[in-house]
C-alpha cells in the first residue's frame, strides 16, 4: 500500500475514534485498526495482537486482536522534515526535586541489598501537536528505533521511539538485550564508558541470565558494545535462549520489569519507585509490540525434473519493545517520560543532566 493511502486510512480511522496503533522500523511501516471501541485485555500472551501493557497492574494489558483489526503495511518514504525542537525551560523546583529523589535512592542503595533503582520523573509541555506527522518524524529521525503511535478513547494517545527490544520470540528462540549506560554523543564521538556505566549494564545482563535460566539451559550472551540511539550511547548485550513457547507467559512474568527500568532486586526496587516518585508511570516502562503474528517463509523444493516448486509456510513471531523515550499526548499538552539507573556510585546533578539528554529524542521533533 503506498504511503498516502496508508496515512489517510489512519486519519480517518482516528476521526471516528477508534483504537489503532501504527509503527515503523527501518522504514517499514504497519498498523492495527481495531473495528470496534472495545478495551480488550489480556491475562496471558496466548492470543495474536498487538499488546501494550504496563509497568505495574495498576494499569489494563491491552491488545488490539489480529481478529478484530485490519492490518496494513507500507514503506515509509525519506523524507527531510524542516528542523524542528522545543525548547523546554526545566524549572528549579523540578530540577530539585529529581535531585531529591535521586539522593534518596542512592541512601537507600548504600543501606540496604539494593543494588539498583531506576528514578524517573515526567516533563509536561504545553503544546499541541499532529500525531501522525509526529510518528513521520520519528520514523525518519530514527529509522534503528521503533517508533509507534497508539491511541485508544478509553485508555488516551501514546507515542514514542524506543531503543530497546523487550523480547523476540521465534519458534523456540528467544532474543533480548541488555541495555543500560548513557553518554551524550555530542560530547563523546567515542564513548568512554565509566566503571559505573559498565557495572550498572552487567546488572541488567545478569538480571536477565539468571531470569533465562528457570526456563533455558541454552543461554548465549554476548559481549557488551557500545551503540547509539539518537543523540545517545549506550551499553548493550544481546541474549539469546532456547525455550519452550508454552513458558512465554511465565518467562515475560519473570522479566518485566526489566533491571533497566526498575531496578535490583525488581520487587525491593518497584516498591521503592511506586513509595517515592511523584507520579503514576503508567504504560512508561511498561512494554509493547506484536505478538504471535504471521510470516511468510518461502523455501524451493526440487522436482525429479529440476524445476524449482515454491513451497510457502506460515510461522508465528513475537516483537516486543520496552517503553521508553515516550510521550502521553493530550488536548493542549504533553507529558515525556525519563528516567536512569541509580548505583551507589551515582552523582544526582549528572542524573538528572542525563535526563535532559534523554529528553531531547523527543523534543527534537516537537
Amino acid at each position: 500500500m503506498i504511503q498516502t493511502d496508508f496515512f489517510q486510512q489512519l486519519k480517518t480511522h482516528y476521526s471516528h475514534q477508534l483504537p489503532f496503533v501504527c509503527y515503523a522500523q527501518n522504514h517499514q511501516l504497519k498498523a492495527y485498526l481495531q473495528s470496534n471501541n472495545n478495551l480488550n485485555t489480556i491475562d496471558n500472551f496466548n492470543v495474536p495482537g498487538f499488546v501494550f501493557c504496563p509497568f505495574s497492574d495498576a494499569n489494563a494489558k491491552v491488545i488490539f486482536p489480529e481478529n478484530q483489526s485490519k492490518i496494513l503495511n507500507s514503506q515509509l518514504n525519506d523524507k527531510d522534515f524542516e528542523s524542528s525542537k522545543t525548547n523546554y525551560a526545566t524549572s528549579e523546583t523540578e530540577k530539585q526535586t529529581h535531585i531529591n529523589l535521586v539522593s534518596k535512592a542512592i541512601e537507600t542503595i548504600k543501606n540496604t541489598d539494593i543494588q539498583k533503582i531506576v528514578c524517573s520523573r515526567k516533563v509536561t509541555i504545553k503544546k499541541t501537536i499532529d500525531p501522525l506527522r509526529t510518528l513521520k518524524k520519528l520514523a525518519s529521525k530514527y529509522p534503528k528505533a521503533f517508533s509507534y503511535c497508539w491511541y485508544h478513547p478509553k485508555v488516551g494517545l501514546w507515542l514514542g521511539a524506543t531503543p530497546e527490544r523487550f523480547l523476540y520470540l521465534e519458534r523456540n528462540i528467544l532474543q533480548t538485550v541488555a541495555l543500560a549506560g548513557t553518554i551524550n554523543a555530542d560530547e563523546q564521538a567515542e564513548p568512554q564508558w565509566t566503571k559505573k556505566e559498565k557495572e550498572e549494564q552487567q546488572m541488567v545482563v545478569d538480571f536477565i541470565v539468571s531470569a533465562l535460566k528457570n526456563h533455558s539451559d541454552k543461554l548465549d550472551v554476548q559481549n557488551a558494545q557500545s551503540v547509539r540511539a539518537g543523540n545517545l550511547w549506550h551499553l548493550k548485550s544481546n541474549i539469546k535462549a532456547q525455550i519452550e513457547p508454552k513458558d512465554l507467559f511465565k518467562i515475560i512474568q519473570d522479566l518485566h520489569p526489566t533491571s533497566a527500568v526498575c531496578g535490583l532486586p525488581k520487587d525491593k526496587a518497584k516498591t521503592f519507585i511506586e513509595a517515592h516518585e511523584t507520579y503514576q508511570r503508567g504504560y512508561y516502562s511498561g512494554f509493547l509490540g506484536p505478538m504471535h503474528f504471521k510470516q511468510a517463509i518461502s523455501r524451493s523444493k526440487t522436482q525429479k525434473n529440476q524445476e524449482q516448486q515454491a513451497i510457502q509456510s506460515i510461522k508465528r513471531i513475537s516483537d516486543l519493545y520496552v517503553n521508553l523515550r515516550c510521550m502521553q499526548v493530550f488536548e493542549d499538552y504533553i507529558e515525556l517520560y525519563v528516567g536512569g539507573g541509580i548505583t551507589k556510585d551515582s552523582q544526582p546533578e549528572a542524573e538528572y543532566l542525563e535526563t535532559l539528554a534523554k529528553s531531547q529524542t523527543l523534543l527534537n521533533v516537537l
